[in-house]
């Protein structure tokens, strides 16, 4: 049997050697459409001052590949938040997008600039705004939602280390705005930087608001809703800015669909004195009262 196999191989290996690299592409292709992407834009790239479709082929392929990686990325490691796949389009009228019919992927239609920065820019914009917790942004306020995707849009650009892209985003999309300053929009892009930066925003402020659309996706957007939202991102600010040693305000944040707290781990000397006790009593506090959700959050970590 095996002599009979080992002739066999020894038959078909010359027929199948200059079919290997092939299947290999396609089945990388396959695996992995966004590199793919990447790859193709890459290669057309030299035609980026020429024809105007290779050109554009170009420019789609490596804003395709790029969002939807990172799209991939986010999603393999906190499932639901960004969902869908980028489909761009060149269009000659305003920006938009759209969820495709099969509700797979988004379809992003901008305005062709002629510069790379603002249209990578202006597609992840548009993406955010259906691609990133779609389950929650009909019930959440315009400026938390602006903020949203201001705050994924900078993650996409520094994870590129497109520089120029994200001083334009800074320039005419964030700073561009009348009032920025006192602007509502403002305040939550900062709470979401300092989210991010403690690794809360993606892990904790997403996830969250996923569930929460998810929770009341049968309900009428109603202005109890955005208010619960907001308690909710202040209460995790706090969590994140409060001074060292300073209690927070209150135990957790408790809404109508929302109920979650940190338990603030102390330094290994406090946690050497007292152990692992206080905290499992102050866990089953927040069980006791009804909390859906706590988080062990310590300084310099990501909360577990």
């Amino acid at each position: 049997m095996l002599t009979a196999l080992s002739e066999l191989i020894t038959e078909v290996a010359p027929w199948l050697a200059p079919w290997l690299a092939p299947l290999a592409v396609i089945a990388y292709v396959a695996i992995n459409p966004e590199k793919a992407e990447k790859i193709t834009g890459w290669l057309l790239s030299p035609f980026n001052f020429g024809i105007k479709k290779l050109r554009q082929r170009s420019i789609r392929s490596s804003i395709q590949g790029n969002i939807n990686d990172f799209a991939r990325s986010i999603n393999r490691q906190f499932k639901g938040v960004m969902p869908y796949n980028l489909r761009l389009r060149f269009v000659q009228s305003v920006d938009r997008a759209e969820l495709s019919p099969d509700k797979r992927m988004v379809i992003v239609r901008v305005r062709d600039t002629l510069q790379d920065d603002r249209n990578l820019v202006n597609a992840m914009m548009s993406f955010c705004s259906i691609g990133v917790v779609p389950q929650a942004r009909r019930f959440l306020s315009q400026p938390m939602n602006a903020a949203i995707n201001i705050t994924m849009t900078r993650k996409l650009l520094n994870d590129l280390k497109h520089y120029s892209a994200l001083q334009y985003l800074y320039d005419e999309v964030v700073e561009g705005a009348d009032d920025w300053d006192i602007d509502p929009q403002a305040e939550l892009c900062r709470m979401f930087d300092a989210l991010d930066e403690n690794g809360l925003f993606t892990r904790v402020v997403l996830e969250e608001m996923r569930d929460f659309g998810a929770r009341i996706a049968s309900q009428y957007p109603q202005p109890g809703h955005e208010l619960e939202a907001e308690q909710f991102v202040q209460y995790v600010h706090e969590v994140v800015t409060r001074p060292q040693g300073q209690y927070l305000s209150k135990i957790g944040h408790s809404g109508s669909y929302m109920a979650i707290a940190f338990v603030l781990v102390g330094s290994p000397d406090t946690m050497a004195a007292g152990g692992e006790t206080p905290y499992l009593d102050h866990i089953g506090i927040l069980r006791a009262l009804g909390y859906q959700k706590a988080y062990l959050a310590a300084r310099g970590g990501p909360p577990g």
